[in-house]
């Protein structure tokens, strides 16, 4: 028999991700959200560079960035050495441009460092007419330095982009994003 205890653990545990892809040596796993008809993302690889440098590149410097997927324009509404809290606007392909708050912390322990963001739209601007405000989203970067000297990267992601998009046509191009979001800190890292 099953302790009461465990049997509330284990009905209110999170659903295990599942295998979705392998590209470029980046591992795509998914499962599902609770409400939601999207899923949560988590893409894990290796390397040679050191958690702190894709820690920092993950934390970035808070400027516009224009390698960042679909990203117009950026506006720093708080900063710390490592709290930052910024106000994006997003004009993705085909729909609606996008508009939210998020903040984002880092912190660092021992030999590994951690980055999480979150949607902060309570501190944003006024939504834009015509906008759509994304208020889904959260997610986090883990940088590890393992046994054998290597970093494992870990990199999870939810983001619901809002208004009516289908979610045939949200799921792949979220993948495809989350993808390039991991090449763009592996590539900014040093060994």
């Amino acid at each position: 028999m099953i302790p009461h205890g465990l049997l509330l653990l284990l009905l209110h545990a999170p659903p295990q991700y599942a295998r979705v892809e392998e590209a470029d040596g980046v591992l795509v796993e998914a499962r599902p959200v609770a409400g939601s008809s999207l899923v949560e993302l988590r893409l894990t690889t290796s390397t040679r560079k050191s958690p702190d440098s894709l820690c920092d590149a993950a934390f970035g410097n808070g400027k516009l960035d224009p390698e960042e997927p679909d990203l117009k324009s950026r506006q720093v509404l708080f900063e710390s050495a490592d709290e930052r809290v910024t106000y994006d606007q997003v004009a993705p392909p085909v729909v609606n441009a996008r508009d939210y708050a998020a903040r984002v912390k880092r912190v660092r322990s021992g030999t590994a460092c951690r980055v999480t963001f979150e949607a902060a739209n309570e501190v944003a601007p006024s939504k834009p007419a015509g906008w759509v405000r994304i208020s889904k989203l959260h997610g986090e970067w883990m940088f590890e330095r393992v046994a054998d000297g290597t970093t494992r990267v870990t990199y999870v992601v939810f983001a619901d982009p809002g208004g009516s998009v289908p979610t045939f046509m949200v799921e792949g191009s979220r993948r495809k994003i989350a993808l390039r979001w991991m090449k763009m800190i592996l590539a900014r890292g040093r060994e």
